[in-house]
């Protein structure tokens, strides 16, 4: 899909998840603002989401329950430059792709504890109420049957919101966990820096203009990520305008090239040309600006998990301390995208299970 500027949608995408993952406010309005300019609202909530997983999920949980999704674009900007601010924090990718080693759990239960319940569950009860993100997440992935049942209430906003999202199975549930294990009483209110706002205003002005192209995507995020950054050839000659558009068979441009179909084909094609591109068409326009969205493959059809992780993953991670260790022969990633790494949930060691369940069953005596 290309964009309303002539990003590819990917590469979009992409793009605006690094810039929120570097910290970068005015790069992650103006990706925004390109779906926004390309109609992709529920895309943008989508890519949001997704950077709140990967990087916010254990700073700032309380963002899932204070967005409002919509399409008003001030909301987007809102929750994109919460996100941008964030402290960074890895822990969800961590704990989905390395051995999970609970801590044994403390004297520290609550009031009241189900005496019924098998020790597995316990086990997750009393993860949850100290907050052991993994000793939590290593209960309820051996757990079978209904595990939402043993969860709280008030946590069920997250698998719901990734389920609209694609995102479910091992993902939501180690996402739903962590979330239990890192409420806190909420960021305070925050605005949209005034420059932030201008600009925005700004490049609305230019729409359809090429000086609104004023952010070529990063090289370094379309790796693994993106249909270029798993080519290692060309995929972006430089076609004919009208050849690339008419290729589309969704989105933005399919919409707008259909109100241009009826009468003199060549009348049509220049009444569309003075509409969409004010000034000049992409093909008239340099390889340098060319450059900011089109060229060379540059990755590998099968991306390899040590490279992404180096590349997207490099923060801390509150709930695995000293998660930055990148072997080499870990597996190589297969599909495009982060919640992939759910296929590579390593094993439990059954030789712990006997060792962590024991001390739960003296703290129940000893309660």
């Amino acid at each position: 899909m290309i964009t309303r500027h002539f990003y590819r949608f990917d590469e979009v995408r992409a793009a605006l998840l690094y810039a929120i993952m570097r910290g970068r406010p005015l790069e992650t309005a103006f990706w925004v603002q390109e779906l926004v300019d390309t109609t992709l609202y529920k895309e943008v909530w989508a890519t949001l989401v997704e950077a709140w997983l990967w990087f916010s999920l254990a700073t700032d949980p309380n963002w899932i329950c204070d967005i409002r999704l919509g399409s008003d674009v001030s909301d987007l900007h809102l929750a994109a430059y919460r996100l941008c601010t964030n402290p960074k924090d890895n822990s969800l990718w961590a704990t989905l792709l390395t051995d999970l080693h609970p801590d044994t759990l403390c004297a520290n239960v609550p009031s009241v504890l189900p005496y019924s319940q098998p020790c597995l569950e316990r086990y997750l009860s009393l993860a949850l109420f100290q907050r052991k993100g993994v000793g939590a997440i290593w209960a309820a992935r051996r757990l079978t049957g209904n595990v939402q049942r043993l969860l709280p209430d008030f946590s069920r906003i997250v698998p719901s919101v990734l389920a609209a999202c694609g995102l479910e199975g091992a993902v939501s549930l180690s996402a739903q966990i962590l979330f239990i294990c890192s409420r806190t009483e909420g960021r305070p209110g925050i605005a949209v820096p005034t420059e932030i706002v201008a600009a925005v205003h700004h490049w609305s002005a230019l729409k359809g203009r090429r000086s609104r192209r004023m952010f070529a995507v990063p090289k370094e995020c379309l790796y693994g990520l993106t249909e270029r950054g798993r080519c290692v050839d060309t995929i972006a000659e430089y076609r004919r305008l009208d050849d690339r558009i008419r290729e589309e068979q969704s989105g933005f441009w399919s919409t707008a090239l259909a109100l241009y179909q009826q009468g003199d084909p060549d009348e049509a094609l220049e009444a569309f040309y003075a509409a969409f591109f004010p000034d000049d068409i992409p093909d008239e326009w340099s390889a340098e600006e060319c450059a900011k969205s089109h060229g060379l493959g540059l990755g590998s059809a099968v991306p390899s998990l040590q490279k992404i992780g180096s590349l997207w993953f490099q923060a801390e991670s509150r709930f695995v301390w000293g998660f930055y260790e990148w072997p080499a022969d870990r597996p190589p990633l297969q599909g495009s995208d982060f919640h992939h790494a759910a296929q590579h949930l390593n094993a439990d060691h059954e030789d712990t299970v006997a060792a962590l369940l024991d001390p739960v069953r003296k703290l129940l005596i000893v309660e």
